[in-house]
């Protein structure tokens, strides 16, 4: 039976260094075909414990989605190999809390593959990978112009984000002072973090969840900080209230 787990592409050099790995003696079939060196291997798997193959890209990239995204791999044998997923190299070293749960969060992950023969006797082949999951990136859409009219209730700019994060919102009454605030914030002060500037005044900068009611032009600096999965993102726009109608 064989078993394959697909979503991003093996490169040719890793695949011919997974037959090395697990058929040591057959990696000089895989790269010629001369028919002393296939001979050769011949006498070799009659002589030896044949392992199923496994084909695992050493180097692998996702992009966080909220669900777990296990590594790919293709396997030859009956059942699955064993798939160890470890926080750090030292963890993997140790073989000390890894899980065999693929992971969700974005990262980075230090992975070893078990490979078992069908013959007990046969001691255990592993090969290691490294896997990144991305933080995935969020789209801010919103009109970079944008009015409506005064009745005395405050209303909402328009705005969509994908995927549903929390957004800031914070009003200026110029632009100046809105740049300020973003300099502010993609230039911190040592010490200070995104989300403590954006929770704080300075030069006006606060975060509010409605538009002013009076009157006038607004500059809207909308952002998301970022988060442990999740790219930052921004995007402004100037929002004017025009007199009653």
């Amino acid at each position: 039976m064989t078993n394959t787990h697909s979503g991003r592409k093996f490169s040719g050099s890793l695949a011919i260094a997974a037959c090395l790995t697990f058929f040591p003696l057959v990696f000089s079939a895989c790269a010629s075909e001369e028919p002393a060196v296939t001979a050769a291997v011949a006498v070799a798997v009659r002589d030896e414990p044949v392992f199923p193959l496994l084909l695992f890209d050493t180097s692998q990239v996702a992009v966080y989605n909220g669900q777990p995204q296990p590594i790919s791999y293709y396997y030859s044998g009956n059942g699955k190999p064993e798939i160890i997923y470890y926080s750090s190299q030292k963890a993997r070293m140790e073989d000390r809390g890894g899980s065999t749960a693929a992971p969700v969060r974005a990262g980075t992950y230090y992975v070893r593959a078990r490979l078992t023969s069908e013959n007990k006797h046969t001691p255990v082949r592993e090969v290691l990978a490294e896997y990144w999951i991305l933080k995935s990136q969020v789209k801010i859409e919103a009109e970079e112009i944008q009015y409506t009219y005064y009745n005395g209730d405050q209303k909402r700019i328009k705005a969509k984000v994908e995927p549903p994060v929390p957004l800031f919102y914070s009003y200026y009454p110029n632009r100046e002072l809105m740049e300020t605030a973003q300099r502010a914030v993609e230039e911190p002060i040592p010490g200070e973090s995104s989300i403590r500037l954006l929770t704080k005044t300075y030069s006006g900068y606060k975060r509010v969840d409605r538009t002013p009611f009076e009157e006038g032009t607004y500059y809207v600096w909308i952002y998301f900080p970022g988060d442990e999965n999740h790219e930052a993102a921004n995007a402004n726009v100037e929002f004017t209230i025009l007199p009653r109608r």
